[in-house]
Order: C-alpha cells, then sequence, then structure tokens
C-alpha cells in the first residue's frame, strides 16, 4: 500500500486478542486457579470443570468473576458461608490465578508506543469489547493503558459485584470514562460503531475500527461504513489451550451456530488493511486531531473488579 488513508480521527480497538493474547494468559491462569481450588475442596478436578462450566453458560460468560463460589462443590462444602467468606477461604486459588495472569498478560509489541503517538496528533482512541465491564477494565488498568484512551465501552455485567460488599462498585469509580453497553450486547453491532462516531462527533469514514475478528470486527466497521484493520497477528491460540478453553466455555450449540451463520454471511469480506503488528497502523493510516475532543480520564480509584480479586 502506497498511500496512507488520510483524515483518522477517531480509533476503535478491539482489547482482547487485538491490544494482548487473552489466550497466553487466562487459559493458564484459570487452570491454575482450578488446581489449586480442587486440592483446596477435595473434589475431583474434571467435576469442578463441568461446575464451572455449567456457572459460565447460566451468565454467558467464561470470565464469570467469581464463578467458583457458585459451584455446587463450594455451596455444599460451605453452605451458611458468605461470598466473602467463600472467597477467604479460596484465596490460595485466587492466588494461583493472580499470578499466573501477572506472569502472562502482556501487550503485543508495539501497542503502547502506537496508541501514544496516535493520542499525540489529537485523534480520540475509544476501546470496544464484548468482555463485561470490569473485566476489560480492570485488564487495562493492569495494563497502566487506561490514560491512552478517552473511553471505554463494554457490556454491564451479570456479576454479583465484589465478595466484599464494602467494596464500591466499579462504574461508581470511573465514571465519565465507561460507557456501559446492555448486558446482551454482542459484536457484530454496527449500530454501537455508528453511535460512538456521533459521540465524538466524527463521521464514520474518519474512523477505524482495528480487530482480530473477521466476522464479529471486520464485518460491524463494514457494516458501519468505517475504515478496518484486521488484526492478523491476534486470536491464534495453540490446539491444546484452546481444547481446554472449549471444556469451560460458556459457548451453546446456538452460540457455535451463530458463528457459523457468521462466517457464511461474511465470507469474502475484506479489510483495508492487514496488520501484522499493530504498529502497522502508523504506516497506514495519517492520525489528525478531532476538534471535538474532550480528553475524557478515568478517575482514580481503587483497582476494578476482577476475577481474582
Amino acid at each position: 500500500m502506497n498511500n496512507k488513508i488520510q483524515g483518522i480521527q477517531l480509533v476503535i480497538t478491539d482489547l482482547d486478542n487485538t491490544l494482548y493474547d487473552w489466550y497466553a494468559w487466562f487459559i493458564p491462569a484459570f487452570y491454575a486457579m482450578v488446581d489449586a481450588a480442587s486440592n483446596i475442596l477435595d473434589v475431583d478436578k474434571e467435576t469442578l470443570l463441568d461446575e464451572l462450566k455449567s456457572v459460565h453458560v447460566r451468565y454467558h460468560n467464561s470470565e464469570q468473576p467469581f464463578a467458583i463460589l457458585e459451584t455446587p462443590t463450594v455451596e455444599r462444602k460451605l453452605p451458611k458461608a458468605t461470598r466473602l467468606e467463600r472467597k477467604q477461604f479460596l484465596d490460595r486459588a485466587f492466588d494461583a490465578f493472580r499470578q499466573e495472569r501477572n506472569q502472562n498478560l502482556r501487550l503485543f509489541p508495539g501497542v503502547r508506543d502506537s496508541l501514544r503517538e496516535i493520542r499525540k496528533t489529537g485523534c480520540s482512541i475509544v476501546g470496544h469489547t464484548e468482555a463485561v465491564l470490569e473485566n476489560g477494565l480492570y485488564r487495562l488498568e493492569l495494563l497502566n493503558l487506561i490514560e491512552e484512551f478517552h473511553r471505554l465501552y463494554a457490556p454491564a455485567s451479570r456479576s454479583n459485584g465484589h465478595p466484599d460488599p464494602a467494596r464500591p462498585r466499579i462504574e461508581e469509580r470511573y465514571s465519565g470514562f465507561v460507557s456501559i453497553l446492555p448486558v446482551n450486547h454482542r459484536k457484530p453491532d454496527p449500530i454501537v460503531l455508528k453511535e460512538i462516531c456521533e459521540s465524538f462527533k466524527v463521521r464514520p469514514d474518519r474512523a477505524l475500527y482495528i480487530g482480530d475478528s473477521m466476522t464479529r470486527d471486520i464485518s460491524m466497521a463494514i457494516l458501519a461504513n468505517t475504515h478496518s484493520a484486521f488484526a492478523a497477528y491476534g486470536g491464534k491460540c495453540p490446539r491444546d489451550m484452546w481444547r481446554k478453553l472449549v471444556r469451560v466455555t460458556h459457548w451453546t450449540d446456538e452460540d457455535v451456530s451463530r458463528e457459523e451463520r457468521l462466517r457464511e454471511e461474511f465470507a469474502g469480506l475484506e479489510p483495508d488493511v492487514e496488520l501484522n503488528s499493530f504498529s502497522d497502523v502508523m504506516r497506514y493510516f495519517e492520525f489528525e486531531s478531532n476538534p471535538a475532543n474532550k480528553g475524557v480520564q478515568a478517575r482514580a480509584g481503587e483497582p476494578a473488579l476482577s476475577l481474582d480479586r
């Protein structure tokens, strides 16, 4: 590609497998937690995995915060305990999750520097994710990336909140930074992209969407008439890790059928560009200031809720 696409005033980027490798940290962290919890609870690991899968399906979320506290094994083991007491009983399991996550959660090369360069131009930067609010926001916080964004769009959680009732809800700590989408928000949803453009007073042809899924990210960008960049480096999961994920995923037969329909419906779609690394966006696009940019930042506060806190 010889000429850059000019005049981008708004970048909207997916998070998981676009900014960092979600598979590389979540699957090892989840199974480390399960290994520790099966020892604490004196229960067969496969039984616990079955129970966790059921909780995930119920909430339609494979990252349901504190899902293990709602498993039948924990309910039988600690029938009269509060959620906080259950969490404290399983602290070693949550610690195992946290240690694996902290070791493996890393930005893809070029992400931080590229976002900073884009932001210096005055271009608005927005995160958009299917991950529930507390999980998406917490990852940005762990990666010290919140300051590079003007806003995060994420679906509301079905979670009951943190087991400690004294902890404030996350939306209270980040009011003005987070735009909460409906609980059932799923990609591709071009209406959301159009609403983001309207909120930032940017025409769709001056916006760029970056994502790792052709069926959910790139199709959505094309339907919304924004520019699109396919993160070809993301979304790759080794076969053994994929089997572990499928073992506990929230996906139902309906979800699988929906994904197949999307693949058929959007077969042949092509993004404006394909990225071999996140920093390739600097080669293909010219960014400029968004006059309506208000520079909204996150408010200081405690870390957001996550699976292990």
